[in-house]
């Protein structure tokens, strides 16, 4: 069962800005991210501390903040960034 993944304008505009290598690397990521969104051994997610149905995808620096509309079958993206600066103003 695959969920249908979501990008906020300010994600898209973030995996745009990368060299294509990169790119493609975060969206093969991301992909996979369809399949299976909460914490599992193939990717790399944490529920987020204090806050309830988010999610942070870490992909080697970078983080990805998102939701589950599991009712859905969702996943929204809406945040992404450099490990420092994507946790600010959550």
């Amino acid at each position: 069962m695959n969920y249908r993944l979501l990008l906020h304008k300010s994600v898209t505009k973030f995996l745009e800005s990368r060299p294509t290598k990169q790119r493609q690397a975060l969206q093969t990521q991301l992909e996979l991210l369809k399949e299976n969104p909460f914490p599992n051994a193939a990717l790399d997610i944490k529920i987020m501390q204090g806050y309830e149905n988010l999610y942070r995808l870490r992909i080697g620096q970078y983080r990805f903040i998102y939701q589950i509309k599991q009712g859905e079958l969702i996943i929204f993206v809406f945040k992404a960034g450099n490990r420092g600066d994507v946790y600010k103003g959550l």
